[in-house]
């Protein structure tokens, strides 16, 4: 292989001359320029670092929490650190714009949170953002600013600085001389429309200073008559005088504040300097008259003690000193009730009496014993004194001495009653010289001497409540009272009775007093009989509208009959006469029904003992005096009703009512079967027995009915089936009656009338189907029966008064039951039916043509048409 030279060939490079600047150049310059204008902006708007000291930084957070200034963010929390133990420093950057006017001496900064009432809301933004840091600064102008030092370390507030006054608004000076309840902010109020609120506050010298700002358009309301009181909820005062409790409303309990009231509206404007006062209670406002009260016992008296005329508050005790004798009591009647305060007047105090028997001031229960004034007209006075009631006089009073074989509960505390009055009370007591039984001294008070003579009866209250001997129940009930303290009661017999007797027998019961006063008393001896078939006992009371006239004396038993003889006080002999009749009164009477259920009793003497009752309804004379074993009874003997039915199912003697327009007017109170197997129906009637003892009164069975068109009687499923009735016109007496198992046996009914129709076809109608005329049902069908040859179908229909004068001697009755269907191949099928009930249960069509014969009555019989002229849409008369 042969070598080859190899050449190695070199390139000059071909070079120019580029006189220009190149533009790679003005990057790093146009950067600079940038950096240099950052530099510049956050030198110029770095801001002012401050530092604020805080009990608490609760919901703070660095890099979001502001410093705000009427909404305005001044600024923003960069670093929260520990101070000390107790506190935090919380460092703020302030905006280099404003930080002349926030770091400087005299700014306050708090940490404002959210406020809610129903008055206002504030600070409702830091629910979802957190607490805020706002600030207060000390001055107003700029000049005050560029001579005011600068300050960087703060200690900030616990709450919220007084509000910056504004010099042109109007302001109010308040002395609350109470608790301190009132903040800044409070709201005030006039007819509880907010018209200012607290603007600052300062405790000084144990009173409290309040400034209120009152609204620019609501300064016309207050003036030198205004009157500032605090709105409290619940307020509360408890003492001797007892418990007295003030409830306010429901807005005062939530909103509280202040509410301002002005009664006179042109008085003038109160000067700067002066100060309104601020009360708890408005009453506090009213005029007053001082007065002082001297008590020998001031027992349940105390501060705030309530003084009343007629019920209504006039005054209140203020303050109670005990001297040596006596406690003299300072108290105030308001100055419009001052002409009560006469040398004639007297005060009283009232305490609570309770007892089974009743209440007597009720209301001192709560709010404690209370004065009454008894005004009589006099000369002025402010100085009275009150004599304990318990101080009896006993020189003119009577004493006179019970005697008893067991002392009980009666002690000195133990007073004498009359109608349950107290008219005595017990001096002593002491056992008699044999040591047999027990002398009591009883004080009788002067103006209830006239009370006791020779025949007054004395017995012991408390000695025993209850006792059941042989089946004879004895009740000594009197109050609770004489059962807790003792008491003895005086029975009045005879007031016009001598008095000569110092000593008077003590009974152990009022059933022994009632014997004896019964003895005692004057009246009349009555024969009376009754039938053995129920029980009554010597000394059973007889009554008459709710008072005792009589009682039972001796019975005399026979056979078949007894004889009683009755004694009738002297002034109720005038109520007996030959119509009189007596029953035996149930104790306990109960009548059931869908209505509900009546349970009476009576009184308690009648309970334990029975009793009987006269009597004087009837307006027919008897024979002699009869005693029936109940009302019912009674009642039987006259106003009673016989009917005769085939079958009563479902008619229950007691329960069973005689109804007369859904009126209950007697009972069913006997059911008896026949020699002829027929059923004896005895009614009762209460009331109005001379209208339904009449002869064409007719009585029918109100048996449950249910159909298409009506539900009827339902009561009769449950309950007993009653007896309907309906009225005659006729005058002549009777008292026998043939019933009807239903109302459609009757050709009768009071609101309408029935008209006959016959039908030689069968037809496919039913009872209750609907008559109709122009297609508005006029009646129904009451009944369908077959003719006695069996040729025809009977069918009595209803029709109502209101439509009765449309049927008349020459209309028509057309049978419209089911449908018809016509079908042809020329022009269709055609579908006829009246309504869904006749398709079900039939019905008829009454048509009357425009020449109109008389009205049709109960005589007339129509023959019943199964076709329907194509024209009776076009019959359209006139009917008057």
């Amino acid at each position: 292989m042969s070598e080859e030279k190899i050449e190695t060939l070199v390139y000059e490079p071909k070079t120019t001359d580029n006189k220009s600047i190149s533009f790679i150049w003005l990057l790093p310059l146009v950067v600079l320029m940038i950096l240099g204008w950052i530099a510049y902006e956050s030198y110029t708007k770095k801001g002012t670092n401050i530092s604020v000291i805080f009990k608490s930084a609760e919901d703070l957070k660095e890099g979001v929490t502001p410093l705000e200034y009427k909404g305005l963010v001044l600024g923003k929390v960069t670093k929260i650190e520990i101070n000390d133990l107790n506190s935090v420093k919380v460092n703020i950057l302030v905006n280099s714009d404003v930080a002349k006017y926030v770091a400087t001496e005299g700014t306050s900064f708090w940490i404002k949170k959210p406020t809610i009432s129903l008055t206002k809301v504030s600070g409702l933004g830091t629910l979802l953002s957190g607490n805020k840091i706002e600030l207060f600064p000390k001055y107003k102008t700029l000049k005050e600013y560029d001579n005011a030092k600068p300050q960087y370390e703060f200690t900030g507030l616990d709450t919220k600085p007084s509000l910056l006054e504004d010099t042109d608004g109007y302001y109010v000076n308040i002395l609350s001389r109470g608790e301190d309840l009132i903040e800044v902010e409070t709201p005030i109020f006039y007819n509880r429309f907010q018209i200012g609120e607290i603007s600052s506050k300062e405790f000084k010298d144990g009173k409290v200073y309040l400034k209120a700002y009152i609204y620019d358009k609501y300064t016309y309301l207050i003036n030198k008559s205004s009157q500032f009181v605090m709105n409290k909820a619940l307020k509360v005062n408890f003492g001797p005088g007892g418990l007295n409790l003030e409830v306010s409303s429901l807005y005062s309990a939530i909103v509280g504040g202040i509410t301002v009231e002005t009664p006179l509206k042109d008085a003038q404007k109160i000067k700067e300097d002066k100060y309104y006062i601020l009360s708890d209670d408005k009453k506090e406002f009213i005029e007053r008259t001082p007065i002082s009260l001297k008590f020998t016992d001031a027992k349940g008296i105390g501060i705030n003690t309530l003084i009343m005329y007629k019920g209504v508050e006039v005054g209140k005790v203020d303050d109670l000193q005990l001297t040596q004798d006596n406690i003299i009591a300072k108290a105030y009647i308001y100055k419009k009730y001052d002409y009560l305060l006469t040398d004639n007047s007297s005060f009283n105090i009232e305490e609570t009496e309770v007892s089974l028997d009743g209440v007597k001031n009720l209301n001192s229960i709560v709010s404690g014993n209370y004065l009454t004034i008894d005004y009589k007209k006099g000369k002025p006075k402010d100085s009275f004194e009150i004599v304990n009631s318990s101080m009896e006089k006993v020189d003119n009073d009577l004493v006179i001495t019970l005697k008893t074989q067991n002392l009980n509960s009666i002690t000195k505390n133990s007073k004498l009653y009359f109608k349950n009055i107290p008219i005595g009370k017990v001096l002593d007591y002491s056992l008699s010289s044999d040591l047999k039984h027990v002398n009591i001294s009883l004080l009788v008070k002067e103006k209830y001497k006239k009370l006791i003579n020779n025949k007054s009866l004395f017995y012991d209250m408390s000695s025993k409540l209850l006792e059941l001997k042989d089946l004879d129940l004895d009740i000594n009930y009197t109050g609770i009272k004489p059962l807790i303290d003792g008491g003895i009661s005086l029975v009045e017999v005879d007031r016009k009775a001598k008095h000569s007797k110092k000593s008077f027998k003590l009974y152990s019961s009022y059933k022994d007093v009632q014997t004896l006063k019964r003895e005692y008393s004057h009246g009349s001896y009555l024969n009376t009989y009754f039938d053995n078939g129920f029980n009554l006992k010597v000394n059973q009371a007889i009554s008459y509208k709710n008072q005792e006239i009589g009682f039972v004396k001796s019975i005399k038993f026979g056979e078949e009959k007894s004889k009683v003889k009755l004694f009738i006080y002297k002034k109720y002999m005038k109520y007996i006469s030959k119509k009189s009749r007596f029953y035996k009164k149930d104790a306990i009477k109960v009548d059931a029904s869908l209505g509900g259920v009546l349970f009476e009793v009576d009184n308690l003497s009648s309970l334990l003992y029975g009793s009987l009752e006269l009597d004087n309804s009837s307006k027919t004379s008897f024979p002699r005096y009869e005693i029936y074993s109940s009302y019912d009874d009674m009642k039987n003997f006259s106003n009673t009703i016989s009917i005769l039915f085939d079958d009563v199912e479902g008619l229950r003697q007691q329960f069973s009512k005689l109804n007369y327009k859904g009126v209950d007017i007697g009972k069913v109170s006997n059911v008896l079967l026949t020699p002829q197997n027929k059923v004896l129906v005895k009614i009762q009637v209460f009331k109005n027995y001379d209208r339904f003892s009449k002869e064409g009164t007719i009585f029918y069975l109100k048996k449950p009915k249910v159909s298409l068109n009506e539900v009827k009687n339902i009561g009769s499923t449950i309950l007993p089936v009653d007896i309907g009735v309906i009225s005659s016109n006729k005058s002549s007496f009777q008292n026998s009656f043939i019933g009807y198992d239903s109302l459609e046996d009757i050709k009768k009914v009071d609101n309408g009338e029935i008209i006959r129709v016959a039908s030689i076809f069968p037809t496919k109608l039913n009872v209750d189907a609907p008559i109709y005329y122009k297609n508005v049902q006029i009646g129904k069908i009451n009944k369908i029966n077959l003719s006695k040859d069996g040729s025809k179908t009977l069918i009595d229909c209803f029709i109502s008064d209101k439509y009765k004068h449309l049927i008349r001697k020459n209309s028509s009755f057309h049978d419209i039951s089911g449908f018809k269907l016509k079908f042809s191949i020329f022009t269709g099928t055609e579908i006829e039916t009246n309504t869904f009930t006749s398709i079900l249960k039939g019905g008829l069509l009454v048509v009357t043509p425009i020449k109109y014969g008389e009205i049709a009555t109960v005589n007339d019989t129509f023959l019943l048409k199964k076709e329907l002229n194509e024209d009776w849409e076009k019959i359209n008369p006139s009917i008057k």
